[in-house]
């Protein structure tokens, strides 16, 4: 059983798969099938590689080496919902393979009938962040898949092979590649829940923005507005019941615990790295604000 600390992240973790299948739906449907499956699958592929470049950095910037170890378990700019059951099978600088059982995404989506939409955004984040993190050298296999009818579970495998890169690379990718090196005492520290899934969220809605324009031009950013209109009435709806269900007044500041994103824009500093297309302007009009009118006093 969950605790009330538990929770709200929890609800903060659904408003952001809400959001994901508000926005995919509208795109399916007002762009097509093909267009719209074309541009989901880049959208999440443009925030898996800004995720990954941007860890590769901050593991460089703190001389920490760039392998598969470090990649998920130092510096991360996400971690897991509480809701998460997985088991690592191999944890190793050039090997890491896992299971997910439990995913509150997956379970989210195929609630709804969205397993389509959320294989995309299964199938092509961590791709698209381990090639990024690894300069197009990693590999990464998807072999089982929770949003996929006939499996139970999730199976990850990623590689990083020694063989595959520059001798350069490979000094700064493994330790024993690289005689001299000295870890650092203090290695960095993983965002917080909070800041983290803010920016997830915000990345995901940025890049599915841009790339529905791209594609399908003002009906794209109709088709993404309407999704946001649609995820704001839902988030409400959500927020509401989960209020009464703790027994809380439905305030800004359970808002703030509750929903990933701050209801003033300026709080998320992820909006700065997203500063095109009005993303900003037509999140606060179609959502922060609406949200904001309908709290309690």
């Amino acid at each position: 059983m969950y605790t009330y600390t538990d929770i709200k992240p929890q609800n903060k973790q659904d408003a952001f798969s809400a959001m994901y299948f508000h926005l995919t739906q509208r795109i399916m449907r007002t762009c097509g099938d093909r267009k719209g499956e074309r541009l989901i699958r880049e959208a999440v592929r443009r925030a898996g590689r800004e995720s990954g470049l941007r860890q590769r950095a901050a593991l460089r910037g703190a001389n920490v080496k760039t392998n598969l170890h470090n990649l998920y378990h130092c510096g991360r700019d996400f971690v897991d919902d509480p809701r998460v059951r997985s088991t690592e099978i191999f944890d190793e600088a050039d090997r890491q393979i896992w299971e997910v059982y439990t995913c509150p995404l997956a379970d989210y989506w195929n609630r709804r009938s969205a397993s389509k939409a959320g294989s995309f955004y299964c199938e092509e984040y961590q791709y698209a962040r381990v090639l990024a993190y690894t300069e197009n050298v990693g590999q990464v296999n998807l072999s089982k898949l929770l949003t996929c009818p006939r499996d139970n579970f999730c199976r990850f495998s990623v590689f990083f092979r020694e063989a595959n890169m520059t001798p350069e690379r490979a000094k700064e990718t493994f330790a024993h590649c690289d005689p001299d090196y000295a870890a650092p005492q203090a290695l960095p520290a993983d965002a917080g829940y909070d800041a983290g899934l803010a920016d997830m969220t915000i990345a995901i809605y940025y890049y599915l923005l841009e790339t529905a324009e791209e594609v399908c031009g003002a009906d794209g950013v109709c088709a993404v507005a309407e999704g946001l209109k649609d995820w704001s009435s839902a988030a409400l709806s959500a927020m509401r019941v989960q209020a009464v269900h703790t027994l809380a007044p439905l305030d800004a500041d359970f808002a703030r615990q509750n929903f990933p994103l701050a209801l003033t824009p300026s709080d998320d500093a992820a909006w700065a790295s997203h500063p095109g297309h009005n993303a900003q302007s037509l999140m606060k009009t179609l959502v922060l604000d609406p949200i904001a009118a309908a709290l309690d006093a």
